[in-house]
């Protein structure tokens, strides 16, 4: 069960990752209003998600050395 929990907190860290990345590539590529807006928003939403997941994942980690 433990496995399953953490692959599946990989996989949300991958995918703010990749989404970081795209949305980040969509901005700087496509020169319309529209989709630089969206993308922006996109990139701060999933900058912001994916640096509460790291300070979850470290407070996690903290714990699990302190209380073994």
């Amino acid at each position: 069960m433990l496995n399953i929990i953490e692959n599946h907190r990989m996989l949300v860290l991958y995918t703010l990752i990749a989404t970081v990345v795209i949305s980040s590539g969509v901005t700087i590529e496509y020169e319309n209003v529209y989709s630089d807006s969206i993308s922006i928003s996109v990139t701060v939403l999933a900058a912001i998600g994916l640096f509460l997941a790291a300070v979850i994942f470290f407070i996690e980690e903290i714990e699990s050395i302190c209380n073994p």
